[in-house]
């Protein structure tokens, strides 16, 4: 699914011929660490509420803002002003219930009885109907939760205040995640990260990218590299590096021949006494390396300057 074609799924929201609607689901943690999900009875003005809160929040971001891109999250960096589709093939087990999730499938009514507003872990906002529809993902941070047992609550009863008597769960107008077209978008990777164990997939997936690279006999030290992708930042990088890429597919000595030619790669990029594999015996050598192999170098004409494809920053001197 390309940019427009969620802008299209998207836009549903702003269709004042055909009357849309919108229901609310809560995922509820249970003690044995399983989830269920449970249909939040709300009122209508609640729900033309929240339709208004999102339509904003929806057009802000996809429809006003001329600049935004969508971007894969397997290959791109982390940039202000995108939308990531999540490709990669191993799926956030953290999100396996909102990925499961049929917004027009019967569920049972939550019940402030016999559930805990505490035991809350997200938040679903389906807007739509069956042919046309796309959900929003909204974590249930600590805070978005009002604790009558941790704060002395003034609620306004008629020209009374009284105590606040119960848990409130707030809400914003942000969008963690969407879910649209059997697809899963993220907004706000920070809490991918922090709550669904993405930054564990990213390793794993960069693991599997290390066994690309083996299979090369480029590398003299590979279990260098092994241990790089253990420090996230560098796990991205590692993630980034295409198995289709036009570097995975030369021969070894031609990509050790264009490291030696390279006025400044050379100097950064160690070999080993035979001269036909890279030691990698700093960062900075891990770092290029990975790069040369996802063939993120080129050479400007009009400036004659090397830089790395990805940001353009040029390549530093030592």
């Amino acid at each position: 699914m390309n940019l427009q074609e969620l802008r299209d799924q998207l836009s549903i929201i702003n269709d004042e011929v055909n009357p849309i609607g919108i229901n609310v689901h809560l995922i509820k943690k249970n003690d044995d660490e399983t989830e269920t999900i449970l249909k939040a009875d709300i009122s209508v003005e609640l729900a033309d509420e929240l339709k208004e809160i999102f339509r904003a929040t929806i057009n802000n971001k996809f429809f006003d803002n001329q600049e935004l891109v969508l971007r894969e999250i397997s290959s791109s960096i982390e940039t202000f002003n995108s939308i990531f589709y999540y490709d990669l093939e191993e799926f956030p087990e953290k999100l396996a219930s909102a990925n499961n999730f049929d917004p027009f499938s019967e569920y049972e009514d939550f019940s402030f009885n016999n559930d805990d507003i505490e035991s809350i872990k997200a938040i679903l906002i389906t807007v739509g109907n069956v042919e046309n529809h796309f959900t929003i993902y909204k974590h249930v941070y600590p805070v978005t939760i009002v604790r009558q047992d941790r704060m002395l609550g003034f609620l306004p009863i008629g020209d009374r205040f009284e105590k606040l008597s119960s848990n409130i769960l707030q809400i914003n107008n942000s969008i963690d995640f969407l879910f649209a077209n059997d697809n899963l978008f993220v907004n706000n990777i920070k809490t991918l990260s922090s709550a669904y164990g993405y930054n564990e997939i990213i390793k794993n997936q960069a693991r599997q990218n290390i066994t690309l690279i083996q299979d090369l006999d480029l590398i003299a030290n590979i279990g260098e590299l092994t241990a790089f992708v253990n420090n996230i930042k560098y796990a991205k990088r590692v993630l980034r590096i295409n198995a289709n890429s036009p570097v995975l597919q030369l021969a070894k000595l031609r990509v050790i021949e264009f490291i030696t030619n390279h006025p400044k790669l050379s100097t950064k990029i160690r070999l080993n006494a035979t001269n036909d594999r890279i030691m990698l015996d700093t960062d900075i050598s891990k770092i290029i390396t990975i790069g040369i192999l996802n063939d993120d170098y080129l050479k400007s004409n009009l400036t004659d300057l090397d830089y790395e494809s990805e940001n353009k920053s040029e390549i530093e001197e030592d």
